[in-house]
């Protein structure tokens, strides 16, 4: 069979037709799944995708890598020798081989569609079909979200009758007494993109979080950083700063991610020996959004009051600033031990441990920010408090008195605020249920959407690798041991590198 010439993309490999997989082989039993059309030379509008009528409402039971698959489009895999040899490509309704995202995401907003880049993926190893089904639970449920989430999570047990203890669930966090977290827009500071925010030197959003690299010292610069089509590969240890509500661009932009409604197959489900955990029930590709760690927002003194009375397994520190700032004065401290003994400056390895460390956060109660009258601003006035602290190599003197201690960014706020903590553990969402492994497959961004105060980011999962479908998903919980005086608490995670313990 030759391979399609087409204004897109081309196959540069001959692929024959006994050796292709069509992974809609299984969706084609439905006469009411529209198939691809023949293709024939023409320019591609919006036309093309306009008769397989894509309807989101429509995608709630079907897995977020198998909707294309549903609405017109194919999905092909040439075997090769392994996996890494094989070509995974679509089919678009109009008959188009595409075989990148580059070129996917130009198919999508030539022809208008309403489809989102992160349901294409071209990994040879996910399986868009993949399932995983429990044959004889012992109890079940539907939905624990009760219809707030978009996608039903179920929830099974089959070792015994127990069901979970029921919560509030809740799909957006709660500032409780004593909390208060400023969303007015002229607190906010946003971008005039009419490109989707393909183009990230042009969007403001984009370069806040750019930007927001320079206040870590020595950090590699990375112009790309952030989100990949809407996929995050690796944790931006300043923050991530999504278009909001003043920006111009669509609601469905490759920078608003975690403020989409959840897009996976997730389901609840009893341990043996840890309580209940979470699983995906489809293949899940490597940076991808899971969900957020929601729940009600306390003051410090109302979170220690709660954790000696409820006890402290749900509660997260929203601790970015300290952590961002711990990194910043462990350098400072290495870089003026560098110099009294003339070697290269390095980050030390508690830093880089930090950097690489999963952070939940703290908040606090007034909003001390100045307003953004310029909406094209490409960095965060409130990150601009961090510049402040932003030492330059020039003054890391042999004499210390050049670099004083300085006061935390949080001081600025006023009032004495202290670190804030999300409280899961009577409202919450999905996230609360998250087990610990010690070789975790999510990893934790600190991400802005609806305030760019410091003090309040939300806490969002992403997958650290492909995961597939039935497998438990799990975090770092950063526990040290031995760091809480007579308390033990044995870890179960199995993994080949457990430690055996979490505190």
């Amino acid at each position: 069979m030759k391979h399609k010439d087409t204004p897109f993309d081309d196959i540069t490999q001959p692929i024959k037709v006994e050796n292709k997989i069509l992974q809609t082989d299984i969706l084609q039993s439905s006469k009411t799944i529209p198939s691809p059309k023949k293709y024939i030379i023409h320019n591609c509008n919006h036309s093309c995708v306009e008769w397989a009528e894509y309807d989101q409402n429509k995608t709630k039971k079907i897995n977020m890598l198998a909707i294309p698959l549903h609405f017109g489009f194919n999905r092909h895999t040439t075997n090769g020798n392994g996996i890494t040899n094989s070509i995974t490509y679509y089919e678009t309704p109009c008959g188009i081989f595409i075989k990148t995202m580059t070129n996917m995401m130009h198919y999508l907003t030539i022809t208008r569609s309403k489809m989102t880049i992160d349901q294409f993926d071209f990994n040879s190893c996910v399986n868009p079909l993949a399932q995983f089904n429990v044959s004889r639970p012992v109890n079940f449920l539907d939905d624990i979200s009760e219809g707030l989430e978009f996608r039903p999570i179920t929830c099974v047990n089959s070792i015994n009758k127990e069901l979970p203890q029921k919560i509030k669930y809740m799909v957006s966090r709660q500032a409780a007494t004593g909390v208060n977290i400023n969303v007015e827009t002229n607190f906010l500071c946003g971008c005039d993109c009419t490109d989707n925010c393909e183009d990230k030197s042009k969007c403001a959003c984009w370069q806040s979080t750019i930007n927001g690299q320079s206040n870590m010292p020595e950090l590699e610069k990375n112009p790309n950083t952030g989100y990949n089509y809407r996929r995050l590969y690796t944790n931006v240890p300043t923050g991530i700063y999504e278009c909001n509500k003043t920006c111009k661009c669509h609601s469905s932009c490759l920078n608003r991610v975690v403020q989409q409604p959840m897009s996976h197959n997730l389901q609840l489900f009893k341990t043996e020996k840890k309580g209940w955990g979470v699983r995906c029930l489809n293949d899940i590709t490597r940076g991808t959004f899971i969900c957020c760690y929601i729940g009600d927002i306390l003051t410090e003194t109302n979170a220690t009051e709660q954790g000696k009375q409820n006890g402290d397994e749900y509660l997260a520190d929203l601790d970015f600033i300290e952590v961002v700032e711990k990194c910043k004065e462990d350098y400072e401290e290495n870089a003026f031990s560098s110099q009294q003994i003339k070697r290269p400056r390095k980050l030390s390895k508690k830093t880089m441990i930090l950097l690489n460390k999963l952070t939940t956060q703290k908040s606090s109660q007034g909003h001390i920010q100045t307003i953004c009258n310029d909406k094209n601003l490409a960095l965060n006035n409130t990150f601009q408090f961090l510049e402040f602290r932003n030492l330059e190599h020039k003054y890391l003197t042999s004499n210390r008195r050049y670099y004083g201690p300085q006061k935390s960014v949080r001081y600025y706020y006023g009032n004495g605020d202290g670190v804030y903590t999300i409280n899961a553990k009577t409202s919450g969402n999905i996230g609360r249920y998250f087990n610990h492994s010690c070789t975790p497959n999510l990893f934790v961004q600190n991400v802005f959407v609806d305030t760019q105060d410091l003090r309040f980011p939300w806490v969002s999962f992403f997958s650290e690798h492909y995961i597939p479908a039935g497998t438990e998903l799990t975090w770092d919980y950063g526990y040290e041991v031995g760091s809480i005086s007579g308390k033990v608490m044995t870890c179960y995670c199995d993994s080949a590198k457990c430690k055996r313990r979490l505190l």
